[in-house]
């Protein structure tokens, strides 16, 4: 994947959009239209269009990097052995950076690859919106489901 966008990089060497093959046509959407310069009628490079065009050309910008992968975990409820409550979130197969299982909500924060805690909402744009850590509590205690979420 890589040697492709490499390839698609090079302005030199690509060609109109409709000519690319099937997997050079899926890189550039999957870099987007903000990662993306179109070839105009005036002859230079502009910033890519809304939706690829069979008949223009496309490049990836030069300073274009991939969007990191995330991990999504569930924030939960839990009692510990003294019948406290806690919020926190398990650890699975993909996600060995936490220390501890259950590792709880005040933790988080300080491990290596935090990004942040997030809700998923259907009636404002854009729909994961990020909240602070005071406000997990509440944001679960009204019905919504958060999540601490981590780049791998």
């Amino acid at each position: 994947m890589n040697e492709l966008i490499e390839k698609l990089k090079d302005k030199k060497k690509i060609q109109a959009f409709g000519l690319l093959s099937k997997e050079e046509q899926e890189c550039l959407k999957k870099a987007g239209k903000n990662n993306c310069l179109v070839y105009t009628i005036q002859g230079d490079w502009k910033k890519g269009t809304a939706y690829f065009v069979n008949v223009s050309t496309y490049a990836i910008k030069p300073d274009y990097k991939p969007e990191p992968k995330f991990v999504d975990l569930e924030i939960y409820e839990y009692k510990d052995s003294f019948d406290k409550k806690w919020l926190g979130v398990n650890r699975d197969s993909n996600c060995d950076f936490l220390p501890y299982n259950p590792t709880t909500l005040h933790c988080l924060p300080s491990l290596p690859n935090f990004e942040g805690f997030w809700y998923e909402s259907d009636d404002t744009t854009p729909p994961n919106i990020y909240v602070v850590i005071g406000y997990v509590a509440k944001t679960i205690s009204s019905g919504k489901k958060v999540y601490a979420r981590f780049r791998t």
